[in-house]
C-alpha cells in the first residue's frame, strides 16, 4: 500500500475537524459573541414569557453564547417592543411580538411610536394558542349554532365579556359577531379571570379567552367550551369543535406570536436565525413543552412570518374601527 501523501493528510485532518466541530459552532454569533437579549413585553409568568423561557436555553445551546431574558412590561406591551425597534441591528436584540402590541397596537395606540412593519425585521412564526368560545354550565346553549340562534330570538342581546376594552380577546369577540352576524354586548373586565367568574356564575353569557386560562375551568366542569377559534381543533380538546366546523367558515384566530429584530438586519443573519427558530420548534422536547401551554409551534419561512403582519394589521384595524373599540 502507497503512504498517503503528505498534502492528502492534511486534507483529511481539516475534513475530521470540521466534522467534529460542535453544532453551535456553525450558527451565526451575534452581537460578537456577548450575551444576546431577548425582550419580553409582558411580566413573568404569562403565556408570552413562559413561551420566550421555552427559546432561551435552545438559542443558547445552538448560539454557543449565553441568551439572556429582559421582561420590559408596560404599555399593554409596547414599551419592550418599542425597545427592539429602537436597538441596533446588531444581533444583540431579539424580541417576541405579540398580537395585542404588534398587529393591533396600530389601530388602538394613536401615537405609537413604532410601525409594525417597517420598523423590524421578521425571523418567524413562534406559536400559537388557540381561543375558546365558552359558556357558563348552566347556558342552555350547547353549540355555536344555539347560541347563535340564542342570540337572535332575544329582544337584548346576549352580554360578551373580555379581559378589558382593546384586549385580544375583545377582538377576536368583535371578529367572531361579523363573521356570525350577531351582536353582543360587550362587558369589560380587569383581566381574563374575573370575567371567567362571572361566566361561570352566569352573570356574562358568553367569553372568548386563550385556552392555557381556560383549561383548568374546562376540566373543572366550571365552563362549557363551544369551540375553539383556530383553524384546526386542538389536542388538548380533541372532541371540540373549530368555529368554521360549527358554521363559522373559514374563522381562523388565536394568540400568535412571533420573533422580531430591529429593521436592518442583514438578510444572512435574519436567515441564519429563522433556521435556528424552526430546527428548535421542530425539537420534540420544545414541541413538549409548548402543548403543556395549550400552544401549537409554527415553523416556517419568513415570508409567511411578514405575510401574516400585514394581512392581520389590516384585519384588525378593520374590526378595531367597525366595532369602535378603544383602550380602557
Amino acid at each position: 500500500m502507497k503512504p498517503i501523501a503528505p498534502a492528502l493528510k492534511a486534507a483529511a485532518a481539516v475534513l475530521a475537524a470540521a466534522l467534529a466541530t460542535p453544532a453551535a459552532l456553525a450558527q451565526p454569533q451575534l452581537c460578537a459573541g456577548k450575551p444576546v437579549k431577548l425582550v419580553v413585553p409582558f411580566p413573568p409568568g404569562g403565556n408570552v414569557d413562559l413561551s420566550a423561557r421555552i427559546l432561551q436555553p435552545e438559542f443558547a445551546k445552538r448560539l454557543g453564547q449565553p441568551v439572556v431574558i429582559d421582561n420590559r412590561a408596560g404599555a399593554s406591551g409596547t414599551l419592550g417592543l418599542d425597545a427592539v425597534a429602537k436597538a441596533a441591528p446588531d444581533g444583540c436584540v431579539l424580541g417576541i411580538a405579540s398580537p395585542i402590541n404588534h398587529l393591533a397596537a396600530p389601530s388602538l395606540h394613536p401615537k405609537l411610536p413604532y410601525d409594525p412593519v417597517r420598523s423590524f425585521t421578521p425571523i418567524g412564526l413562534v406559536a400559537s394558542v388557540p381561543m375558546v368560545l365558552v359558556v357558563g354550565p348552566s347556558s342552555p346553549a350547547h353549540s355555536v349554532q344555539e347560541l347563535v340562534a340564542l342570540a337572535r330570538s332575544r329582544k337584548t342581546p346576549l352580554t360578551m365579556a373580555s379581559a378589558g376594552s382593546g384586549s385580544g380577546n375583545h377582538i377576536v369577540g368583535e371578529l367572531l359577531q361579523d363573521a356570525a352576524g350577531v351582536k353582543f354586548t360587550h362587558v369589560p373586565y380587569k383581566g381574563s379571570a374575573p370575567a371567567n367568574t362571572d361566566v361561570a356564575g352566569g352573570h356574562v353569557d358568553l367569553h372568548v379567552d386563550q385556552l392555557s386560562s381556560l383549561l383548568p375551568l374546562l376540566q373543572g366542569g366550571k365552563l362549557k367550551a363551544l369551540a375553539v377559534t383556530t383553524a384546526r381543533r386542538t389536542p388538548l380538546l380533541p372532541d371540540v369543535p373549530t368555529l368554521a366546523e360549527s358554521g363559522v367558515p373559514g374563522f381562523d384566530a388565536s394568540t400568535t406570536l412571533g420573533l422580531v429584530m430591529p429593521a436592518g438586519v442583514a438578510p444572512e443573519m435574519a436567515a441564519q436565525l429563522n433556521a435556528l427558530l424552526n430546527d428548535t420548534l421542530q425539537q420534540p422536547a420544545v414541541q413538549e413543552q409548548f402543548a403543556r401551554l395549550g400552544s401549537q409551534p409554527r415553523p416556517g419561512t419568513r415570508e409567511q412570518y411578514a405575510e401574516f403582519i400585514r394581512s392581520e394589521v389590516a384585519r384588525t384595524a378593520r374590526i378595531v374601527r367597525q366595532a369602535n373599540i378603544t383602550l380602557d
